[in-house]
């Protein structure tokens, strides 16, 4: 079988100029990488994504002041190869949390070393979630005592955890012999009983309750 050898080509989201045009060139000298494009805005991000598919793109969670963090839910929903990783400056707990429940698979803060962007990327075409040593060590230690975690029953922890860490109900019922419709039900119950909505929420929860840690999301 022929390996695949072609460069792997990589966008970058981010309307602030100057580090846009460096990422672009640290990008451009890696040989198993190719840039595709830089982009300032979303809509022009996601009109080059159906002429010409990419596999990985760098982004802020920010454009023109406002929070883009929801696009990444659209952008894996509309481009299910699509690998993302950020790279912001917002690099706090509930950022980083934020993005991983979106669908992000790695997170960078842009004050790391240069370098760390590629060993990002090559982590993210390997299939493996990638944080930097800082924010792993941020998201690691997430400190939410008001969430009542000890009010759920052994089965709903196990369904909790694997949610947070992105299982769909029908593969969590298929790993513990459930119909979908008792994974549902725990679903919501969780829900409920940790006053909870967001899948950032969860994953918050799970951090919480010790049983998710993040080396269980990098792999």
């Amino acid at each position: 079988m022929e390996i695949d050898s072609k460069p792997k080509r990589v966008a970058v989201l981010d309307d602030h100029a100057i580090i846009a045009a460096g990422i672009g060139q640290l990008i451009d000298a890696e040989p198993e990488f190719e840039l595709s494009g830089i982009y300032g805005e979303f809509a022009g991000l996601t009109e080059q994504l159906r002429r010409s598919p990419i596999d990985l793109l760098v982004m802020d969670l920010q454009l023109g002041g406002e929070s883009i963090a929801p696009e990444i839910r659209e952008l894996t929903y509309q481009f299910p190869a699509l690998r993302i990783l950020v790279f912001s400056f917002l690099d706090s707990k509930n950022y980083v949390h934020d993005a991983v429940a979106y669908g992000a698979m790695g997170f960078l803060s842009k004050s790391s070393p240069h370098l760390q962007l590629i060993d990002a990327l090559k982590s993210l075409l390997s299939g493996m979630h990638f944080f930097g040593v800082d924010l792993g060590a941020s998201v690691a230690n997430v400190d939410d005592a008001e969430i009542p975690v000890k009010l759920l029953s052994g089965r709903e922890l196990e369904v909790l955890k694997r949610l947070a860490l992105g299982f769909s109900p029908k593969e969590i019922g298929f790993e513990l012999d459930l119909s979908d419709k008792t994974i549902h039900a725990h679903k919501n119950s969780i829900r409920q009983k940790l006053g909870l909505r967001r899948q950032s929420d969860l994953i918050r929860a799970a951090f919480s309750a010790g049983i998710v840690t993040v080396y269980e999301l990098v792999g």
